[in-house]
Order: C-alpha cells, then structure tokens, then sequence
C-alpha cells in the first residue's frame, strides 16, 4: 500500500511545539493501530494526547511494551463499530495486519490467510467520548479492514466536537455493504462533517492469473512493474478554513468555526503531510486571527519549503524513526533527480536514443511457441 507523505522535517510544526504557541493539547485517535503511532506525531512532543485501538490482544500486548514510560500514549484492546457489545472477529493469524470482522475467504490477489474466529469487545467512539474515556479530538485514523463504515458510523457525535483530520484506508470495490463503492461512502460521510478530500496515495495489485502467467514467459519480477488496477487507497481529508469562508454555500451544513488553536492544528495536519502551501495559504489568509497568538511573517517563511514532498516519509512505524536521516534521504534524491535531469538533457543520451531502444527489444523475453 503506498503511504501518504510524511514531512518529517516540519519546520513551523517544530516551532510551534518548541514555543509552546498552542494552549491545549493535540489529540490523536488510532482505529487499527497495528504498528504503533506513526513517527509523525512524535513531531508534537509533550503536546501529543495518542489513543489506539485494536481487536488483536497480541498486537497491543506488543505495542503497550515497546511505549513503556510514555504517559500520553493510550493502547486499548478494544474493537470500535457503530454499536458496544461484543462481535466475532476474525484474526488472520499468518498477517495480523489483514484480520477483519468480515470473513475474508479466497482472493484473486494470492494473499495468504489463515483465519481464527474470537469474540471481542466492540465500542463506539461516541460512547467513550460521552463516557469520558476519550478526550474531544483533533485527528482520526481508521485503517480496520473494510470496516471504515461502521466506525464512522458510530463515530458522528465524536467527529462532529471538532475532528479537524481524517486519514482513512478505503478503495473503490463495491460491495452489499459498500454497493455505492467504499470510497464514496467514507467520503459522502466525512464530507458531511465539512472535512474534504486533501490528498491519496495507492497501490496497484494485478490479478494473481496475470502474474502466474507472465512468470510462466520469463518475468518474475512483476514488483519492478505498475501492474493493475488502483488496489489500496489512503486518504487524507481535511477541514478547509479557507474554503470555508469564502464558499460556505458548498456545504450542505456548514461546520463550526475554527478558534485560533485549531486554526493551527489544522495547518499542523497540512504541514506533517507534506501539504504547505495549504497550510501557507491558511496563514496568509487567517493573519488577523493568528496575529496576537503567534509571528505570521515567521510562519509563512517556516512553511515555504519546496521540498516538503520531496521524499516519501519512509521511517519506521515503531516511533523510532527520526528527521534527520530523511533530511540525508532527501539530499541524496534531490541529487540523484539533478544527475538523471542532467543527462537526459545532454547530446550523448539523444545520440544513443536508438541502441537503448534496440537494447531493450533484443532483452524481451521470448515466448515459448507450440509447434
């Protein structure tokens, strides 16, 4: 699955947390947190309230050992759904990551299962929240499988308090549950609360006959390939203070306004993503509110980085990875992009256009012919 960006070299987030420019906390809530808190909220320092959920008792065990000692890290071994009770689970015991509530069978992908049915305990958001268990929040995150829909659906009054981000897993297969698609429902849902799609990454996945096949010619490498249709989406979506104000008649029911905190915590969300010129835009167009909180000026000059989607944030999802090796990541792939320019742009590479093609012919696998 292709992640969305991660800026791990977030300037104006840094300052932010660094001067102490916010007056509440930012709190994170993970469905399906399977691999811990993404390394981008350690970005947010003491600042971070981080709560995550999952059915697979062995994975928050696991989790709960390695985050021994940080406070503000919550992990429950809890299913979340539209209802509270109990519900079977099926735990895919050889990839704990693709476990479901939905009984998965075969697929068409080749993809290893091994299911194990248990009863878990199921909450929804909305009654932790009314429950005191979870504080308002400012982000969510659903990655659980096919089961996005009921989460949210359980989740209304949590995501209406003032969610300012959603990051969602999705695709766009229908289904009797999803018979509109699945990405139509989890955005026609968020999007009611006034949060708009800002940005998805996806990977292709051929069928698994189109594989066996191409191996059969020669090609075993099918990796080294863009092979099939879009597979698994992530998506950002996101308030959008500046849409807004400027075009409230869009929105079916507008949402509340924005206080200057989660006017910067919107930008924050924008700016972890790779997404300044949002946040910049943000800046410029919120200066009178944000003024008597923080340097307007400084924030705009902190987020006009032209390489704030230069790399994709690949760290590990354990919490410790770090800027400052993709701070050399993104040095060393801006170069490699500038040699690569550079040549392509030289005499020498359009004189050997022809032998390149010629050498590419001539390696093509040949078909095993029947006599």
């Amino acid at each position: 699955m292709e992640d969305l960006w991660f800026n791990a070299t977030s300037e104006f987030t840094s300052w932010i947390v660094r001067s102490g420019l916010l007056r509440e906390s930012f709190a994170v809530v993970d469905v399906g947190v399977q691999g811990g808190a993404h390394p981008r909220w350690n970005l947010l320092g003491d600042y971070l309230i981080f709560h995550g959920f999952d059915a697979v008792a062995e994975v928050i065990a696991e989790i709960k050992r390695s985050n021994v000692g940080r406070s503000n890290r919550h992990f429950h071994n809890c299913a979340i759904g539209e209802k509270d009770g109990e519900r079977n689970f099926y735990v895919n015991v050889l990839n704990p990551t693709a476990s479901s509530m939905f009984i998965q069978g075969e697929s068409r992908f080749d993809n290893l299962r091994s299911e194990e049915s248990r009863i878990v305990s199921m909450r929804r958001l909305d009654t932790l929240l009314a429950d005191g268990a979870l504080p308002r929040s400012d982000f969510l995150k659903v990655d659980v499988e096919g089961f996005e829909k009921y989460v949210l659906l359980g989740a209304q009054d949590f995501i209406a308090l003032g969610v300012l981000g959603v990051e969602a897993e999705s695709n766009f297969n229908i289904s009797p549950v999803y018979p509109k698609s699945h990405f139509t429902t989890i955005s026609d849902d968020l999007v009611s609360h006034g949060l708009i799609l800002a940005d998805i990454g996806f990977n292709r996945v051929p069928r698994a006959t189109f594989g066996r096949v191409l191996q059969q010619s020669g090609i075993t490498n099918c990796d080294a390939f863009e092979l099939g249709r879009p597979a698994t989406l992530n998506l950002l979506f996101c308030r959008d203070p500046i849409d807004e104000r400027d075009h409230p008649e869009s929105y079916t029911k507008l949402p509340t306004s924005l206080n200057v905190d989660q006017i910067i915590k919107t930008m924050i969300i924008y700016e972890l993503y790779g997404l300044n010129d949002i946040a910049l835009d943000i800046a410029e167009r919120f200066t009178s509110s944000l003024a008597p909180r923080l340097d307007v000026e400084r924030a705009v000059g902190l987020l006009a980085q032209v390489d704030c989607r230069s790399a994709p944030g690949v760290v590990r999802r354990d919490g410790a990875g770090s800027p400052e090796p993709m701070l050399e990541l993104q040095r060393q792939l801006r170069a490699a992009e500038q040699q690569i320019d550079d040549l392509k742009r030289s005499n020498s590479w359009r004189i050997t256009a022809p032998l390149r093609r010629a050498a590419h012919f001539l390696r093509r696998p040949v078909s095993n012919q029947r006599p």
